[in-house]
């Protein structure tokens, strides 16, 4: 072996230590679980990491995972479990059958072995409460799931494709490409398996690999390195983002039932991308879940932001947004059609109004306006109160009309009934009719308790004609 060839090595693996190192992948005395497939790559980690053992201290255990696809797959598996027999590797082997996964859940085979074999890899990282997971990937795998997803159709965060650190999961080649691997292995005498279905460009990726990326190559030989350092800048801007993001969402949005109320006036202060982002953020969370969200139902929201009242779309998974004032609601299943009030209402007559002091919550009311009897639910057609010195009438609906209330918020404002006469709009205001004057001789105390309130009704009053109570509807 030349000097030379013995320089490129020790290079080779400085440069890997180094990112490992600086990225902090791996803390000495951990236990790492490491995929080998048998290819180059694999075969590359396994050494890269059995160098560091002794200095490091970690325990390594291999997983190798037989998608029987190929008849030679066999031949793979022995490789892997000799090599880790010789270097003293525990390694744990699995069957998958990956085409009766991929024909079962409707994925292509890729998909389905991907997930087959990182289903298996948590799987036995929690097993042996090992530390770390390891996968192969390198800058080639990068440049090639980077050109995939502008392909496929992807957004900022997907572009940056994939990150040396991933929770547990760390990809320490990440720094070298394909032909720095297959070099080094060879430079240590070190034989690998070739998978041939690499070579069949049925396979989308293998169509990048094998056409895309050495014609991108033969512009720029360092294309797939400016590859990787774009990744890298658009991970870090992506970080940056997602601060942002959050306090647009935190200034933008309000929780609630079953979805999300979006201020208008404050989203449109935003950058439009930032508008965009939150939208995504909206319907992901009211969702539950990311796929089959596309581009298309984010510019929907983004339209409705500018339209009347009133207007409404549908959208995935049962979702609905309706344009209501200067909110848009985005909520699951039905829009928010709530008939019942999740409170109580105490009374009480009182004579002495000294220490009672009136909020949101608490009102004093003239005793012998009531006509009926008092109710505590949810408006009815018909609904009205008296307003002003002139004891103008007007009716409910017309109020949160030009209170700009939104629809779905209507039903679940609290209302103090005496028959179709409001007596109070919790929170809002008391009819003009039931207020207290100086020819006022009896006093009734109301108020109004949420669902969960520490009370143990001692407001309740038997002697209000024996008709004060709450009726929820």
């Amino acid at each position: 072996m030349n000097k030379k060839t013995k320089n490129d090595k020790v290079e080779f693996m400085d440069k890997v230590k180094k990112f490992i190192k600086d990225k902090k992948l791996i803390n000495s005395g951990e236990h790492i679980i490491v995929g080998v497939s048998g290819g180059a790559d694999s075969v590359c980690l396994l050494r890269i990491l059995y160098s560091m053992k002794d200095k490091l201290n970690l325990k390594i255990t291999a997983v190798h995972i037989n998608h029987m696809i190929r008849d030679e797959a066999v031949d793979d598996e022995k490789f892997v479990e000799d090599l880790c027999g010789k270097l003293s590797i525990p390694c744990i082997s699995f069957k998958i059958d990956v085409k009766m996964i991929a024909q079962r859940e409707k994925k292509t085979l890729e998909e389905a072995g991907r997930k087959a074999r990182y289903d298996v890899f948590y799987k036995i990282m929690k097993k042996y409460h090992a530390d770390k997971i390891a996968v192969a990937h390198h800058q080639n795998d990068q440049a090639e799931t980077f050109l995939y997803r502008c392909a496929r159709g992807t957004g900022v965060y997907g572009a940056g494709a994939m990150k040396e650190k991933d929770g547990v999961l760390i990809r320490p080649l990440l720094c070298v490409k394909k032909q720095e691997i297959v070099e080094y292995l060879q430079q240590i005498g070190q034989t690998w398996v070739e998978d041939a279905s690499n070579q069949d460009d049925a396979f989308a990726r293998n169509q990048i690999r094998n056409q895309i990326i050495p014609r991108l190559e033969s512009v720029n030989e360092q294309a797939v390195e400016h590859i990787g350092w774009l990744c890298e800048d658009i991970q870090e801007v992506s970080s940056y983002l997602s601060i942002q993001i959050e306090m647009a969402f935190s200034r933008c949005i309000s929780v609630m039932e079953n979805g999300f109320k979006i201020c208008c006036n404050e989203l449109g202060k935003e950058n439009p991308w930032i508008q965009k982002q939150v939208l995504k953020k909206v319907l992901e969370k009211t969702a539950g879940k990311k796929k089959d969200l596309e581009r298309r139902h984010i510019e929907d929201l983004m339209r409705l932001l500018h339209n009347e009242t009133g207007k409404k779309i549908s959208l995935p998974y049962k979702m609905k947004a309706e344009k209501s004032y200067q909110y848009i609601l985005v909520q699951k299943d039905e829009l928010s059609d709530k008939q019942e009030i999740e409170g109580k209402l105490y009374c009480e007559e009182v004579t002495d109004l000294t220490n009672i002091v009136e909020n949101d919550c608490i009102k004093i009311i003239d005793y012998d306006r009531i006509e009926t009897d008092v109710q505590l639910r949810c408006r009815k057609p018909g609904d009205f109160f008296i307003f002003g010195a002139e004891y103008k009438r007007k009716s409910l609906s017309r109020y949160f009309i030009d209170e700009k209330i939104p629809r779905q918020l209507r039903n679940e404002i609290p209302l103090v009934a005496d028959g179709s006469h409001i007596v109070w709009i919790v929170g809002r205001r008391v009819s003009e009719y039931y207020k207290i004057t100086r020819s006022t001789k009896r006093y009734l105390k109301l108020e109004f308790k949420r669902e969960g309130d520490d009370s143990n009704g001692e407001y309740q009053s038997n002697d209000f004609r024996g008709r004060c109570k709450q009726e929820n509807r």
